[in-house]
């Protein structure tokens, strides 16, 4: 899934209006930490799922400045996604 169609995902999970720009930065931006913490977990590309990446964004979403906090659910799925 390309990130524009994972945007997509996301603002939807959210429930933004898809038609919407004003936060597809910051979206993007937590597309790309949640894919970056899936990889540094050992999930290899063609694993990832884009509705686990959704939950990380609205896990993302839901934090304040500076704070990183994934909910249990997504760290069972990245295990699970990881394959070991």
């Amino acid at each position: 899934m390309t990130n524009e169609e994972l945007l997509i995902e996301c603002k939807i999970g959210l429930n933004i209006p898809v038609e919407s720009t004003d936060f597809d930065s910051i979206l993007n931006q937590k597309i790309t930490a949640v894919k970056n913490y899936m990889r540094r977990a050992g999930v290899k590309e063609e694993n990832m799922d884009s509705a686990v990446i959704v939950l990380g964004v609205t896990d993302l979403w839901n934090t304040n400045a500076g704070e990183v906090k994934f909910s249990p659910v997504f760290k069972s799925l990245v295990v699970q996604l990881r394959g070991d």
